[in-house]
């Protein structure tokens, strides 16, 4: 397999990963240490594959890079807020700063580098910030 492709799908993955552990917060009764075995789990991934993109960092754009590290900060630190400390003023704002960070990535991905990923980007940003206020 190549190094690239792995990458790519390690980013799929994660992103995709993430959406249930959302879902399923605010559709099942959550116990605390499920929640912070699924924060964990996905911490610990993003972390690694971060790692992995700062070891491959010639190989992608630069855009991708900064798309894929901010979109994967704006989901830790949204998990750590959603889940483990939803009454933290310090995490609220720092959540919302990210997820604009995330959100203005995604425009320019968009925008400037005629990249359709960075709808994706754009769209998930609103639904974050949605389901933050509507918590």
């Amino acid at each position: 397999m190549n190094n690239t492709k792995f990458i790519d799908d390690s980013f799929k993955f994660l992103t995709l990963l993430f959406w249930p552990i959302v879902w399923y917060n605010s559709v099942v009764i959550p116990k605390l240490q499920t929640e912070i075995i699924m924060f964990t789990s996905f911490t610990l991934l993003s972390v690694i594959y971060i790692f992995l993109i700062l070891y491959n960092l010639k190989k992608f754009p630069k855009i991708v890079n900064l798309y894929r590290v901010s979109t994967l900060v704006t989901f830790i630190l949204f998990l750590c807020s959603y889940l483990l400390f939803s009454k933290s003023m310090l995490l609220l704002s720092l959540k919302l700063i990210f997820i604009l960070i995330y959100f203005y990535i995604s425009c320019i991905k968009n925008f400037k580098y005629k990249m359709n990923e960075g709808v994706v980007g754009m769209l998930s940003a609103l639904l974050l910030i949605t389901i933050t206020f509507s918590y």
